[in-house]
């Protein structure tokens, strides 16, 4: 470890200055020619003066240079060579009063240090050489003062003159003070450093050349603090020496070339050991490049910080052109390499790195099977272990970074081996340290194999672990393009019980986009002992351009074993891209942006600002999307989505705030949409859920759209499961699992669904539109449409006892077509919901239904599946029909225009397309293990495959067939789901077909199984029902002709309610007004009672038929009641397709039928029944209806 470099000088006392230079490069010098040869160039009495083997220093013998010009504080030497051999000891004496020791080199060749160079006192000492400067493999510096090595020219001293080296004299009486320029008049030489140089004393190290070259396991270091200062300068000019203190400075002119600075496999340090009393020392490098290579423990650019609570050191890289780190680990236990600070447990705060370049490049990487047994962090990182401290922070300022790292995947997963550009806070610290990158872009990619370490993080992350404080944040803000890519990872991972550390990003010109297996996490996570307490960090992302999510990506924060809440979400840009495509065309993976806790924390809200946001999912199902859910006690996190232009999903796109599962207690939340415009197609869906049986409930979606909503074979749905919910939460309960949408128009096709649903423990949510222009709802699945539906399993709870949520739609026109359906719908022993509609116009056409039904279940449990695949049933209590019967609500059409119900259109068929996309759905849906089911839906698919024309519609036979086997398989899949759940669920005779062989479009309020009725209430200018459609409130199954089924048991009846036409004008061409009861109501109210009101023309024509019945034992029709205008019955020779105005009970008393009109033509009034009586004596049903005669009779049939 680091830690050892430190223990070689434990025993030692003072600075330290430790210069290893290597010699690879070019100055190599025979130890025969070492030599130090005084110039002529000081006055006589002043000249430099070797005095071999003349003084000791440290018991040892030394030689001495002594002599040189005394200027006050200054004492100037001047040599034509200046060599120090391999063994050799040269020190300068010091004479007293001397703070600076200047010695100057005028000859021709460079300087090689190879022995000690040194100073017997605690002057700074000066070697100023043009030429260049080498530190051979043992060179060593023993000065107790600051340290200059430069290859300038010459070194100034204000305006008192300057003491030069390329052009000598003597020095001027006047250089009494402080040198404070260095003069570059032309190229300067390098230096270059090969030695490792320990335990030698100085404040400073001072290099400054043209290229500075630390080369192979070569050291500059400094014990005890000190500063170490590498600088290059690459064309002539001037550079500023400044004090701040103890500590050198330089300062560089604008623009002036710089050199270049290289670390190879070598180490610049400074070090504070456990007895340190002092601050951690300081590294600054000035260069135009600075390239860091290294493959051995301990090397690099670093300071390390073990003493007495002291901070650490500090690390400053200023690089005009480029700073490149390359570092690997081949698993010898080679911890540490890169740049970086470490602050020990008795240190103080974490050392700081700062670093501006050009390009700042990070390459790491780890190739090796062996496990390593101590930590083994690479690239640029920071590490703070110092109890109460904060950790180091880093900051970067680049026209580009990128950062890259390697793992091999055989290396052994309980490795704890961080790379790339990082900080770390552990034990009992403070805070974890922030990194701040400032950059033109950034790019982070990993070429990490499939199985990564779970102990490792790679790529730009802060780690704060144990006990210490807040996790680190990360802050990047580049004027361009922010990249991820190949599992590029930009994360923040706290384990302390601190606060979770923030990522934020900020490209306000450019791109942030993520690909192939990339992150950005903020993670808060505790072991078994749940040590992690605080709240989640937040992520947020600023961008001017587009935020692309890509190839099994995420952006994630998440709280695991913690009592905190996650942190949230925020992304602001023009565009938002979440495509789970991969670049070879499959969808192998997941994309993510989501919030999520497992704990007693809550998932935090996404806020998500664009201009416009596409979603292609993954085509199956899975986690891609946009989600925030919750696994434990905690809740969900809101959802808030605005975007300015248009809003796509499809392909099994995803939005989802869901409560906690089974086992947890956990509530979903809000999801509010604001887009110029929204589409979803091919089973994409957006819903609010809970699965919690313990309690909690599921929150809102609130839709607003400036244009139009598309929603193609795909929900938007709120749902709470069976046995879930919380009647006795008291928050947002009006809000409960509602749908509110507000559009300029809305779209429902093949498949298409708004859904709210319950079959827990609170009412089922409301859905309510608001669309100017109009609803259009088509499709060929019967499930395609608007639904409320209290489903089976519910159970309430006193006053919260679930209903069929309420529907309400207010729009221009409202279109229901093509065997879709508006439905409130309940099942079991609760009200159903209430549908109003508010509308100009009003068309129910080619199979359309708006119905309200009730149908009362007995409660069934699963016990098996037959070879055949068909389930078996058993009752729970041997009751099949337990429980109070619950009631149908009511409809209300209010339609200022028209209303127009037309159906049974025998041209309507679905395409071939249509139904091949539900068949490629239902293979996705289909489990692996039924290859039977498998198989049958393949075959159909070949079947239509085989067609000529796939655009074509069927034909009425491959209609029938393929919808036989479509159902089917459908009905199979269904069950099987069922049996993997192993739930409760009611059974129920009422079962929805997906589409009928004719459609017959209908609004109807309808129960069955002993369910009541609600009313059913029309009001418009203009109503018309065509084509076998029918408008009805009905407690009893009704047959195509609109009659109620006979011999029906009484627990399979129930009481109607009341239909009410207000219209101006009514056209009945067949179709049907339908009034039907099973039952006398116990309030002595009225049931199955028809109410018209037409101060126009009502037309029957083509068989039509209005009927007010009564089916059952002693059970009394309903009245029907005709007030207004003129009615008229077609044709007008009353000899074919007549129509019929029956009130009729089929045992106890019809009821009475009140017509106040203007005109009657055309309509014959039986009072005479036995007209009606068959060939047996007894009453005929086929003579009442389809006779060919236009009739009104109250009746009491019987027959069937």
């Amino acid at each position: 470890m680091a830690l050892d470099v430190l223990k070689r000088y434990n025993s030692q006392f003072g600075l330290a200055l430790c210069l290893a230079i290597s010699g690879a490069y070019a100055f190599s010098v025979n130890q025969a020619n070492a030599q130090i040869t005084p110039d002529a160039t000081l006055p006589q009495g002043e000249r430099s003066l070797l005095d071999l083997g003349s003084g000791e220093v440290n018991g040892k013998i030394v030689d001495l240079i002594k002599g040189g010009a005394i200027r006050d504080i200054n004492l100037f030497h001047s040599f034509l060579e200046f060599n120090v051999g391999d063994g050799q000891r040269v020190y300068f004496a010091n004479p007293a009063g001397i703070e600076n020791i200047l010695s100057r080199v005028t000859g021709a060749n460079p300087s090689n240090i190879l022995g000690t160079l040194g100073v017997n006192g605690g002057a700074n000492l000066f070697l100023i050489n043009p030429k260049g400067i080498l530190f051979g493999e043992n060179a060593k510096l023993d000065v107790s003062g600051s340290f200059v090595g430069t290859t300038a020219d010459g070194i100034g001293f204000g305006n008192q003159g300057a003491f030069s080296a390329s052009n000598p004299e003597p020095p001027s009486p006047l250089l009494t003070v402080n040198p404070n320029v260095f003069f570059f008049n032309q190229i300067p030489g390098n230096i270059t450093s090969q030695a490792k140089l320990e335990k030698l004393a100085v404040d400073n190290l001072l290099l400054l050349g043209g290229d500075i070259n630390v080369i192979e396991d070569s050291k500059i270091s400094t014990n005890q603090g000190g500063n170490i200062l590498l600088a290059g300068l690459g064309a002539p000019g001037q550079v500023a020496l400044t004090r701040d203190g103890n500590k050198l400075g330089l300062d560089f002119p604008n623009g002036v070339k710089k050199g270049n600075v290289v670390v190879n496999n070598s180490a610049i340090e400074t070090l504070v050991p456990e007895d340190g009393n002092v601050d951690g020392g300081e590294i600054r490098i000035i260069a135009d490049s600075l390239e860091v290579e290294t493959s051995k423990k301990d090397r690099g650019i670093f300071t390390i910080t073990q003493g007495n609570g002291k901070k650490g050191g500090e690390i400053i890289i200023t690089a005009d052109s480029s700073v490149m780190v390359t570092t690997n680990n081949d698993g010898e236990n080679k911890p540490y390499q890169g740049i970086f600070t470490i602050t020990e447990e008795n240190g103080g705060a974490g050392g700081k790195i700062t670093i501006t370049s050009g390009l700042i490049s990070v390459s790491t990487s780890k190739e090796t099977k062996k496990q390593s047994s101590v930590e083994e962090d690479q690239g640029i990182f920071t590490k703070t272990a110092a109890v109460g401290s904060d950790g180091g922070e880093i900051t970067i300022t680049a026209d580009r970074l990128e950062v890259s790292t390697f793992a091999n995947q055989d290396n052994h997963q309980n490795d704890a081996e961080d790379q790339g550009i990082l900080t770390k806070t552990t034990e009992q610290a403070g805070n974890g340290g922030k990194i701040t990158i400032n950059a033109g872009s950034v790019l982070v990619t990993s070429k990490r194999e499939p199985k990564p370490r779970k102990e490792t993080e790679e790529g730009i992350f802060t780690k704060t672990e144990k006990k210490a404080g807040k996790g680190g944040d990360i802050e990047i803000n580049v004027s361009g393009d922010v990249l991820l890519t190949n599992k590029g990872t930009i994360k923040t991972k706290t384990t302390s019980s601190g606060q979770g550390g923030t990522i934020e990003i900020n490209a306000p010109n450019g791109d942030v986009t993520l690909k192939d297996n990339s992150r950005i996490q903020a993670w808060t996570r505790g072991g078994i002992s749940k040590e992690a307490t605080g709240n989640g960090g937040q992520t947020i992302i600023h961008a001017g351009g587009r935020v692309a999510i890509t190839e099994s990506s995420k952006i994630e924060n998440r709280v695991g074993r913690a009592d905190g809440n996650s942190g949230k979400i925020e992304i602001i840009a023009a565009e938002l891209l979440m495509d789970s495509r991969q670049d070879d065309g499959s969808r192998r993976g997941q994309i993510q942006i989501t919030t999520k806790t497992n704990d007693k924390g809550n998932a935090a809200p996404i806020e998500i600002r664009v201009g416009s946001l596409t979603m292609i999912g993954p085509n199956r199902g899975g986690s891609s999307g946009i989600t925030t859910s919750t696994d434990g006690a905690g809740n969900a996190g809101s959802l808030t989505i605005i975007v300015e232009g248009d809003f796509i999903m499809k392909d099994r796109a995803k939005i989802e705030a869901k409560g906690a599962a089974e086992s947890d207690i956990g509530s979903g939340n809000n999801i509010i949409i604001k887009a110029g415009s929204l589409s979803l197609s091919n089973r994409s869906f957006i819903t609010a859920e809970t699965e919690s049986l313990k309690g909690g409930n599921p929150g809102k979606i609130t839709i607003t759209v400036k244009d139009g909503i598309e929603i193609i074979n795909s929900d938007i749905q709120t749902q709470v499961n069976v046995d879930t919910g919380d009647p006795s939460l008291e928050e947002n309960r009006e809000d409960l699992a509602n749908i509110e949408i507000t559009a300029r128009s809305l779209s429902l096709q093949d498949g298409g669904r708004l859904r709210a649903s319950t079959g827990g423990r609170i009412p089922a949510g409301d859905i309510t539109i608001n669309a100017t222009d109009f609803v259009e709802i088509s499709g060929v699945k019967k499930n395609s449409g608007i639904f409320t539906e209290s489903q089976l399993g519910a159970q309430g709870a006193g006053e919260n006892k679930p209903k069929g949520g309420t529907i309400e739609i207010t729009t221009g026109k409202l279109t229901v077509s093509n065997d879709a359906i508006i439905s409130a719908r309940s099942i079991g022993e609760f009200e159903g919901g209430e549908i109003t509609i508010n509308a100009k116009e009003v068309e129910v056409t080619e199979g359309g239904e708006i119905l309200s039904t009730a149908t009362n279940s007995g409660l069934f449990e699963v016990v098996g599946v037959t070879e055949e695949g068909k389930i078996e049933t058993k009752p729970l209590d041997g009751d099949n029909n337990s429980g109070e019967a619950g009631n149908a609500g009511k409809i209300t059409i209010n339609a200022s225009e028209q209303v127009i119900v037309s159906g049974s259109d025998p041209n309507f068929s679905p395409t071939v397309d249509s139904i091949k996309d539900r068949l490629e759905e239902q293979k996705e849906d289909i489990d692996d293990k039924n290859k039977d089911l498998k198989e049958e839906n393949d075959k159909l698919l070949e079947q239509l495959d085989k067609l000529e024309n796939p655009k074509d519609k069927l034909t009425e036979a491959e209609i029938e067939e393929i919808q036989e086997k479509i159902e089917e398989i459908e009905g199979d899949i269904e069950k099987i789901e069922r049996q993997k759940r192993d739930i409760k669920i009611q059974a129920s005779n009422d079962v929805l077909v997906i589409q009928d062989d004719i459609p017959q479009s209908r609004i109807s309020v309808g129960a069955t199984r002993g369910s009541n009725a609600g009313d059913l209430t029309v009001e418009t200018d203009n109503l018309t029902v065509e084509d076998g459609a029918r408008i009805s409130v009905s407690a009893v199954p009704l047959d195509q002709d609109g009659f109620p089924e006979t011999g029906l048991p009484e627990s399979d009846r129930g009481v109607a309610g009341k239909l009410t036409i207000e219209t101006d004008s009514l056209t009945l061409d067949n179709g049907q007004l339908v009034a039907a009861t099973g039952k006398n109501p116990t309030n002595n109210e009225e049931a199955a009672t028809i109410d018209i009101d037409v101060p126009g023309v009502i037309i029957l024509d083509n068989n039509s038929l209005i009927l007010a019945d009564a089916t059952g034992d002693d059970v009394d029709g309903g009245n029907i009641t005709i007030e207004g205008g003129v009615l008229v019955a077609l044709p007008l020779n009353n000899q074919d397709k007549g129509s019929d105005i029956f009130a009729n009970a089929q045992d106890g008393d019809g009821g009475n039928i009140n017509i106040t009109l203007q005109g009657l033509f055309n309509m014959n009034v039986i009072e005479d029944r036995s007209a009606f009586i068959g060939p047996d004596g007894n009453p005929d049903r086929s003579l009442v209806f389809g006779n060919n005669s236009s009739e009104i009779a109250a009746l009491s049939l019987t027959g069937e």
